[in-house]
């Protein structure tokens, strides 16, 4: 089965927000098949102020559903934080989420290791 998890680049390191992640690392088991690029939105939360309005959540979430195709062919995703509309967007793909933890490590190949052979504790 094929899992994703979000990250910084070619370096690995898990990116913490995984709707603003500039990749996807896409591994077959253990094994890194390749880095997708994240289409994110149009714009960045975490370059400018929270102040405007997300009323539009139907918007906010195919923005997130847009995202969720580069990695369709996932059948999970490991994730340190999501946020509801990307959630929702996961969950609609029929993308299991998998939520990983600091303590698992920093990097996507060790985490999935950590994963297929001793689970996430």
């Amino acid at each position: 089965m094929k899992r994703a998890i979000p990250v910084f680049d070619e370096n690995l390191e898990i990116f913490e927000r995984t709707g603003q992640a500039p990749y996807l690392a896409v591994f077959d088991e253990d094994k890194l098949v390749e880095l997708r690029e994240n289409p994110k939105h149009s714009h960045s939360h975490g370059e400018h102020s929270h102040d405007h309005d997300h009323a539009d959540d139907e918007h906010h979430t195919n923005e997130h559903r847009n995202q969720v195709l580069v990695i369709k062919d996932c059948g999970e995703i490991l994730v340190r934080r999501v946020g509801p509309n990307m959630q929702e967007a996961l969950k609609e793909a029929g993308i299991k989420i998998v939520k990983i933890r600091k303590k698992h490590g920093d990097k996507a190949d060790e985490v999935i290791k950590l994963y297929l052979t001793e689970g996430l504790k």
